[in-house]
């Protein structure tokens, strides 16, 4: 596995550097920027020493999807809910890194399970300037209105000579009550789509909600976008 294939596309910046040609004509001219280190935006690359590591969380993070998927194709539960998390990991260097991030919890955990997805920032002695970023798949106890317990398997991404490098890193977090989320399937929401913030119904989110729609009508602020600014 020789790229780290579980971030999702980033626009790559164009930092081209040109040896000298013969003729100046033909010569681009550099460019650099002072605000973004070079290899930024650079796809990841696999550590080719811990291909084991590297294989355990790729499919780790690839059960996981699998299991969301099946979950919301086949059960219809595809609720979305987005939650502060802390947490830590050890990586397949032997090192241990604090986390901080955010995790998607798909699913209503109705099942005792629920599967997740944390992405944020870490703690790093392997990047150059000791942070870095981390992406994650896992399960915790399926309770999206409390603290959930959580493991989750994943990489973590370090900026090293100007070169993004991922680690595979296997560990847990703990999970804050859900801030904001999605409902599907929900009757009364426009395309069935009820937003939530802070565990309640916040249909005014719905952008196309207008005219009453959304569930509880206009008391319980089914006007709509328009409904956060009242009448």
């Amino acid at each position: 596995m020789e790229y780290f294939r579980f971030v999702p596309p980033t626009i790559i910046a164009s930092l081209v550097v040109v040896n000298a040609m013969p003729t100046p004509q033909n010569t681009p001219p550099q460019t650099s920027s002072r605000f973004l280190p070079p290899g930024l935006f650079s796809v990841p690359q696999l550590n080719p020493n811990q291909g084991l590591q590297n294989t355990g969380a790729g499919l780790g993070l690839g059960a996981i999807g699998g299991l969301a998927a099946t979950n919301c194709l086949f059960g219809g539960n595809c609720d979305l809910s987005f939650r502060p998390s802390i947490g830590g990991a050890l990586d397949a260097n032997g090192q241990f890194v604090p986390q901080l991030g955010v995790t998607t919890q798909v699913g209503d955990g109705s099942g005792g399970i629920g599967t997740t997805f944390t992405g944020g920032v870490q703690l790093d002695q392997n990047s150059d300037n000791g942070f870095g970023g981390f992406v994650a798949g896992g399960v915790n106890n399926g309770d999206a209105d409390g603290f959930s317990p959580g493991v989750q398997t994943g990489f973590g991404i370090s900026q090293q000579n100007g070169q993004n490098v991922a680690t595979a890193q296997l560990g847990g977090n703990l999970q804050g009550p859900g801030l904001a989320g999605v409902n599907f399937g929900r009757p009364g929401n426009a395309g069935g789509v009820q937003p939530t913030f802070l565990g309640q119904a916040a249909p005014q989110f719905n952008p196309f909600n207008f005219g009453g729609q959304g569930q509880g009508g206009q008391g319980q602020g089914g006007q709509g976008l328009f409904g956060l600014f009242g009448r």
